[in-house]
């Protein structure tokens, strides 16, 4: 019996020990994550499929208001399909996506020598010439960056970046469906016509 009274009071002292260990130390403040912004940029990037990236410099020779500019610029532009706007029908087992139109962006070059003014005059006065204002250069940037927007077409990077388009989502879209043998095929077509830039 004495060495149950023994173990007894060993016991309540262990215990009263946790506890005012556990009442001594110090609280942390609850802490207050706000992760929705992340969570949307994901989001956001999971759905964009980019299927060409494109660098090119550009010689231009260009006039504003009677200003001429003779200039050396990079732009980058960058071809990339919204996957939320692919349109899903369903013929008996078989799956046919087709490929949304694409979204062409076109970028000025960020670097330090990606915009270079090679020379400048004014067309309508050479003894006061007036110089180019902040407001114009950058109107005539906006004008460039169409430019190169319809070269990406006459080019046929488009045309490229569709097929390409095509030929990523079908095995994509495949094994994200699974291999259940009840299941047909995944057929992915660009209902863009032939011969369309």
């Amino acid at each position: 019996m004495k060495i149950f009274k023994i173990l007894a009071v060993i016991v309540v002292i262990a215990a009263l020990g946790a506890g005012v260990a556990y009442w001594l130390k110090p609280k942390q403040d609850d802490r207050d994550y706000d992760t929705q912004a992340a969570r949307v940029k994901t989001i956001s990037s999971m759905v964009e499929l980019c299927t060409a990236d494109i660098h090119d410099e550009m010689p231009i020779k260009d006039s504003i208001n009677g200003k001429w500019i003779v200039a050396r610029q990079v732009l980058e532009g960058r071809i990339r399909f919204d996957l939320d706007a692919l349109r899903i029908e369903e013929r008996g087992d078989t799956t046919v996506v087709y490929l949304p139109p694409e979204r062409v962006d076109v970028l000025e070059n960020a670097g330090p020598d990606a915009y270079e003014v090679l020379d400048a005059w004014d067309g309508r006065n050479m003894i006061f010439t007036r110089t180019l204002t902040a407001a114009e250069e950058n109107a005539l940037k906006k004008r460039w960056q169409r430019q190169l927007a319809g070269k990406i077409y006459d080019k046929g990077y488009v045309r490229q970046a569709r097929a390409n388009a095509v030929k990523t989502l079908a095995p994509l879209l495949s094994a994200m469906r699974g291999s259940t043998s009840g299941q047909g095929a995944v057929i992915v077509i660009d209902p863009t016509p032939e011969g369309v830039r």
